[in-house]
């Protein structure tokens, strides 16, 4: 039998469910805060003049001046940017806290992913039905996965399904 590899009290699987945790977090983290960024470009549409008036642009100013006349172009609304920006940021934080829950082993937060991944699986295969693409079906084997594995350390930590 192959030796398993444990740092902190903790199996690898674990510490790589952590870490995807901690990762997804930080991405949602910024794509809300980016998403927050836009919308004050929206509110604020006299930005783009400052912009077009910079005599030496260097490329952050390039990619903003894009990126404002793309929310022109699109005619995106600040109330959706807001709503899209705190709920990415809310998502992030829950994903601290089942990070945290993981590493602390607590059953209510695995109950609490189960639950939330579960929903997401659910909403993944009703997508998958509507509009099937090869992106969505990985997405569902990976939140299946997710689920499997929630299941597999909630029990185990019960002690329900603990072989001799």
């Amino acid at each position: 039998m192959a030796k398993q590899f444990v740092f902190f009290g903790r199996s690898s699987s674990l510490l790589l469910m952590i870490f995807y945790k901690l990762l997804l977090a930080a991405i949602q983290v910024l794509a809300g805060a980016m998403c927050l960024v836009i919308a004050f470009f929206v509110k604020h549409p006299a930005i783009i003049e400052a912009i077009n008036s910079i005599p030496d642009k260097d490329r952050l100013d390039m990619v903003v001046q894009w990126i404002v006349e793309r929310l022109t172009v699109w005619q995106v609304e600040y109330s959706i940017m807001i709503n899209v920006g705190l709920i990415l940021i809310a998502l992030g934080l829950f994903s601290v806290i089942v990070a945290a829950g993981l590493w602390f082993k607590s059953s209510k937060i695995r109950l609490l992913a189960l639950a939330v991944f579960g929903s997401l699986a659910l909403y993944s295969l009703y997508q998958l039905a509507v509009n099937f693409s090869t992106l969505q079906a990985i997405v569902l084997a990976v939140d299946i996965y997710i689920i499997y594995y929630f299941w597999k350390i909630f029990y185990d930590g019960l002690g329900i399904n603990k072989t001799i």
